[in-house]
């Protein structure tokens, strides 16, 4: 079956709840990359700065075709109930894997 890739930005302030959230809806095999820095439609810049305090975390979640709907159902509700805090997810096809 093919993999996909999930990626997962979020407030770095939210990452615990994100991480067991995510765990719980089976998420196995990722990659965690803290200290992002950013700006959003919908919410303040975080650029780890004075002006711009906060960083993001991204997260890479490899999962089988057809898998996502779980950690993507998880997702939604960490958005739901941290709105101001930028949570998105991006779904990428994954072509070949080295």
């Amino acid at each position: 079956m093919a993999k996909e890739m999930i990626v997962v930005i979020f407030n770095s302030s939210i990452e615990e709840e994100m991480m067991e959230s995510l765990r719980a809806a089976g998420m196995e095999c990722f990659t965690k990359i803290p200290g992002v820095h950013g700006s959003g439609e919908y919410s303040e810049p975080r650029l780890d700065s004075h002006v711009w305090p906060g960083t993001n975390a991204l997260l890479m979640i490899e999962a089988e075709e057809g898998a996502r709907g779980p950690l993507l159902e998880a997702v939604r509700k960490m958005k739901e109930r941290h709105r101001k805090e930028g949570v998105h997810a991006f779904v990428i096809p994954v072509t070949e894997i080295i």
